[in-house]
């Protein structure tokens, strides 16, 4: 049986800590079982310009407070320009209280291929190896998505891919502005995520809820207070329950996933007696429609407000620019 411990309060930091103590014993066992001296902390820095898109310092500083003296080793990364441009970024500022700590962009780990399924055939990408290696931790925020309707602990391990990462999507930027296009390639899309998933399955999931984002996720959306944490060993099943609690009850890879694998789950509570007094209906990304299809009828369709979104980050353009030539 899985166990999901969530607290509802309002001390981001104290959320966290109490939703880990409540099953501390099972984690204990979790990492006595995994027998390494290496902690993981997988966060999501997409783009620390978007803090409310980003893993919130205090939050993994929470998290530090309680694994760090369990392990020998500690690394705290993601494979984004956070890491591989500025080094860490914002989180730097742990490394006064936890100088044990190292922050890794992932590349300088072992790795292994993944291959990608496009609709022009296949692409070949690296994953990090360092999840298989370590006690992983994925520390994230519950977010719409622009590609996979809500994404969390789970969908955050994408930032272990190293190489070819844009090949997830099945398709090329120019095609993925095509709606009807865009459509046609979610079977093959779900797939690529759950290859991912599968390679890096975190030990223990956190899912800092304090805040949340909808609409534009996973980065351009707005803040929603909820005042959560979450904690668990099955990250299916913590994904499942917290995008239940935004009002998404069905988010494909997560159904696939949980299709293979189902299990009983216990949740245990803390601030709150009810699932629906905690829960808030997000507001979906705006091409929510053309996520959860796999076909559709319509006439090709430009989707003009990615095109916008894109200069939102027009800095990142001649980074990308680079990163090609150089692979």
């Amino acid at each position: 049986m899985s166990k999901i411990s969530i607290v509802k309060g309002e001390d981001r930091k104290e959320n966290i800590k109490k939703a880990i103590l409540l099953i501390e014993k099972n984690i204990a066992e979790a990492i006595r079982i995994k027998k390494s001296k290496i902690l993981f902390i997988k966060i999501n820095a997409i783009d620390s310009n978007f803090p409310l898109a980003c893993t919130h310092v205090d939050a993994l500083e929470a998290v530090l407070s309680i694994f760090y003296d369990k392990f020998d080793e500690i690394i705290v990364g993601d494979n984004t320009f956070v890491f591989t441009k500025y080094q860490g970024g914002i989180y730097r500022k742990i490394l006064d209280n936890f100088p044990k700590v190292k922050l890794s962009d992932l590349t300088e780990f072992e790795s292994e291929n993944i291959e990608f399924i496009k609709l022009d055939g296949c692409a070949l990408g690296k994953v990090s190896l360092l999840p298989k290696q370590a006690f992983t931790i994925s520390l994230a925020v519950p977010k719409t998505h622009d590609t996979f309707v809500y994404t969390g602990c789970l969908k955050n391990m994408f930032g272990c891919v190293i190489k070819n990462r844009e090949s997830l999507h099945a398709m090329n930027l120019y095609d993925r502005m095509f709606l009807n296009k865009y459509s046609k390639g979610n079977q093959l899309k779900w797939q690529n995520l759950i290859e991912v998933i599968e390679k890096t399955r975190p030990d223990l999931c956190i899912l800092d809820g304090y805040e949340g984002m909808e609409g534009e996720g996973p980065m351009f959306g707005t803040k929603v207070h909820l005042g959560l944490a979450l904690c668990s060993l099955d990250g299916v099943a913590l994904d499942k329950i917290a995008a239940k609690i935004c009002g998404f009850n069905y988010v494909p890879y997560l159904s696939i996933l949980s299709n293979k694998n189902q299990k009983d789950t216990e949740i245990i509570k803390d601030g709150f007696d009810s699932i629906n007094k905690i829960s808030k209906k997000f507001k979906p990304h705006y091409n929510y429609r053309y996520q959860i299809v796999t076909k559709t009828n319509i006439l090709p369709i430009l989707d003009i407000r990615m095109f916008f979104s894109l200069l939102k980050r027009s800095y990142r353009i001649k980074d990308k620019i680079i990163e090609k030539l150089q692979s």
